[in-house]
């Protein structure tokens, strides 16, 4: 089960982190898999959005507050579920709607089927 993880510290008062993906092998989906988004930041506000291929799957979820040192967590902090065909691209990208610096922790989770 491949999994992948990313740290984006220092996401700057109403930036975007582009695709966290665009640089993995797994950017785009080797056939049909399971794709689960676990994610927490360390202040309000942060928000998560994925996108399998041309289908939003989730719009601007709201990440959960951690402390710095904690998660995320696989049996608290999933914020999407998603089933991706082979070829498709995976996007996950994060917005930070605070008014702080934010930094954030973000797990992905692919199964095939």
């Amino acid at each position: 089960m491949p999994t992948e993880r990313f740290v984006t510290t220092a996401l700057a008062v109403g930036a975007n982190s582009g695709n966290l993906m665009a640089n993995s092998k797994y950017l785009y989906a080797p056939g049909p898999m399971a794709v689960r988004v676990y994610c927490v930041a360390d202040t309000a506000l942060g928000q998560m959005s994925l996108t399998l291929g041309n289908v939003v799957d989730v719009d601007r979820a709201q990440i959960p507050i951690k402390a710095a040192t904690v998660g995320p967590l696989l049996n608290e902090d999933r914020l999407a579920a998603a089933t991706a065909m082979g070829g498709d691209q995976i996007n996950v990208n994060i917005f930070n709607g605070s008014a702080a610096v934010m930094n954030i922790r973000t797990f992905v989770e692919l199964i095939p089927l």
